[in-house]
């Protein structure tokens, strides 16, 4: 029999560099489940939940902004628990509740039950081991430079694929596929939740997750600091603005006479420049710096705003998709850079632990008040403006705090504001 390679005969640096980029992949396949199940799958849903339930557009969308709202809340106990049990049982226990949430939501008798699942054991589920864990789980295997581990981890290829799969088996089987589907997704995950890794081991610092919690700023000292609020502020909106796409584009570009098919598909085209958008965050953050990065983010997603409200061909409508999906994704992976950067490494479960529970008025409210004010005036108009304009100032906001800060070693925090 010819020999195989194994990890005995492989070198040191080798089985290094297997063990930091198998977490890598870990971290990715986490954040595309958590965020695919939740976000991608979401857009085909809306609709169809309308004609089941007898739900309004507003009363629909509230699902996600509902478990957004979880998410968020969760965060900063998320944080604290990385330094207690780490991540490895914090990401397994939250696949596990996700899983349940997307199962139960399959037998649901009503609406209500439908936004009570995802609040609470997907929207908790999310903040355990969706892009926040995920992210700090490839931030500590590349503490020097994390940009693109964090890139690689939050490309959303799940976002992509599930709008186009959710939609057949819509259409197909019905709604209880598609939640069954999900479930089975988690459940397939949870292998390689179980070996994780939180970090590098040396004989110094035996258990990462206890050495960074005492590394830790105290949250006094990280609410005390403007530029935390500026990150917020800024990046919350961003945020906010992106969820809403996923929430209201299917439906928006539906009532500008797109077929459903074509509103699916402007879901997956978003998705998959989400994909390279992620990945290019990462190589924008190291040489324009986190702080401008997330300005030119605000910008193209202000742009792809207006190209929507002013046309109603469907190749400028999958440009704006596109344009919409790039800079969505590399909202998460920059604001990781700008808080290693503004408080170290150590620091960043708490900050990204505060940032998704001060974020949380914005991503929570606009959301759903997109679809009461739809409901309200019967039609997008003013929600597409809202939008617009609130990006433009927040690209001018990042711009402001970009000239204050510059790039450098993310290990390190620097004294802005």
């Amino acid at each position: 029999m010819a020999a195989t390679p194994d990890s005995g005969n492989a070198s040191p640096a080798t089985l290094r560099w297997r063990r930091e980029y198998g977490m890598v992949f870990r971290a990715f396949l986490a954040q595309n489940v958590a965020v695919g199940c939740a976000f991608g799958a979401f857009g085909v849903t809306v609709l169809p939940l309308q004609e089941k339930f007898g739900a309004s557009r507003g009363g629909a969308t509230l699902a996600l902004a509902l478990c957004v709202l979880m998410m968020g809340a969760a965060s900063p106990v998320a944080g604290t628990l990385i330094g207690r049990i780490g991540l490895r049982w914090l990401m397994t226990i939250g696949t596990l509740l996700s899983a349940a949430g997307y199962a139960l939501l399959a037998v649901t008798p009503g609406m209500t039950a439908v936004l009570l699942l995802y609040a609470l054991p997907i929207g908790v589920g999310l903040a355990m081991f969706g892009p926040f864990p995920s992210s700090v789980l490839a931030s500590n295997w590349f503490p020097s430079n994390p940009g693109p581990a964090l890139g690689v981890a939050n490309v959303p290829l799940f976002v992509a694929l599930l709008p186009v799969i959710g939609s057949v088996l819509i259409r197909d089987h019905g709604l209880t596929a598609l939640y069954l589907m999900l479930a089975v997704l988690h459940l397939l995950a949870l292998p390689f939740m179980l070996t994780i890794a939180d970090g590098p081991v040396d004989q110094h610092h035996p258990s990462v997750h206890d050495h960074a919690a005492h590394g830790m700023l105290p949250t006094g000292a990280v609410l005390g600091r403007p530029a935390f609020w500026v990150m917020c502020l800024g990046a919350g909106y961003i945020n906010a603005a992106g969820i809403t796409g996923v929430s209201h584009l299917a439906a928006f570009a539906a009532e500008k006479g797109v077929a459903a098919n074509h509103a699916a598909l402007l879901l997956s085209i978003m998705g998959g420049a989400a994909m390279l958008g992620a990945l290019a965050t990462g190589l924008l953050c190291g040489r324009l710096g986190a702080a401008r990065t997330l300005a030119l983010i605000a910008i193209v997603v202000c742009l792809s705003w207006l190209i929507l409200s002013t046309t109603l061909n469907f190749i400028f409508m999958a440009i704006a998709a596109l344009l919409m999906g790039a800079g969505g994704a590399g909202v998460f992976p920059a604001v990781n850079m700008l808080a290693g950067r503004l408080f170290g490494q150590a620091s960043l479960p708490r900050v990204m632990g505060l940032f998704g529970l001060f974020t949380l008025p914005l991503i929570f409210c606009l959301p759903p008040l997109a679809g009461v004010l739809h409901d309200a005036v019967g039609g997008y108009g003013p929600v597409v403006g809202i939008i617009i304009g609130g990006t433009a100032m927040v690209a001018l906001m990042f711009m402001t705090m970009g000239r204050r800060t510059v790039p450098a070693d993310a290990t390190q925090p620097v004294p802005v504001g």
